[in-house]
């Protein structure tokens, strides 16, 4: 039996923070199933579970029970697959057929894992930022470094994202892409501060991207 701490939903690429630098528990909500609503970041995790960038190793995948609850409400796990859908009671979960599944997939991949999982460099692990205000009586603010490291790699990833829409996009004039290319290669050139947390070279900012 694993001595790791089971998943949240702090652990899982589909949660999505409304406050990213908050204190812990956040409050959120999940990409795959918005029926929940505002969760918190400790929420038990689901069936659904996929680990995020840089918590791999740490948790263990949860043991999902029959059911679960949040707030006093009952939430049926039950397995289900596009070729035979859950039937009667579905309460918890959204019934889905396949373009609205690639929709939300899209979506996902987008958010999280369109160009995979960047490793963070080792001797950040469990760091933190520290913002201290020039006012010593005033409290600082300390923020995981992981936290800020997956905001940035998002960050990172939507400029790759809107730079392949533009390069794609039919109504936009070759000298209209360059130059909304140059604004983009700015953008990763400004971001270069931030490349002493990548683990790997291929993945930091450069600003001839």
């Amino acid at each position: 039996m694993s001595d790791l701490p089971t998943a949240t939903c702090d652990d899982c690429v589909a949660f999505s923070a409304d406050d990213p630098f908050g204190s812990s528990p956040r409050v959120g909500h999940c990409i795959l199933r918005r029926e929940l609503g505002d969760l918190t970041s400790d929420f038990p995790a689901c069936e659904l579970f996929k680990v995020r960038a840089g918590r791999s190793g740490t948790v263990t995948a949860p043991l999902v029970p029959k059911t679960s609850r949040r707030g006093g409400d009952s939430y049926r796990h039950s397995s289900r697959t596009l070729e035979s859908p859950m039937r009667g009671d579905t309460e918890g979960f959204i019934d889905m057929d396949r373009d609205g599944l690639k929709r939300v997939l899209r979506e996902l991949l987008e958010e999280e894992t369109l160009y995979g999982y960047p490793r963070m460099a080792p001797r950040f692990q469990d760091g933190a930022l520290v913002i201290q205000p020039a006012d010593k009586s005033l409290q600082s603010k300390e923020v995981p470094i992981e936290v800020l490291f997956h905001k940035i790699v998002m960050l990172r990833d939507r400029l790759r994202v809107l730079e392949s829409k533009i390069n794609g996009h039919d109504r936009l004039k070759d000298s209209e892409k360059v130059e909304l290319q140059g604004y983009i290669s700015k953008c990763y050139g400004t971001l270069t501060t931030f490349n002493i947390l990548f683990a790997d070279k291929d993945d930091q900012f450069s600003s001839k991207d």
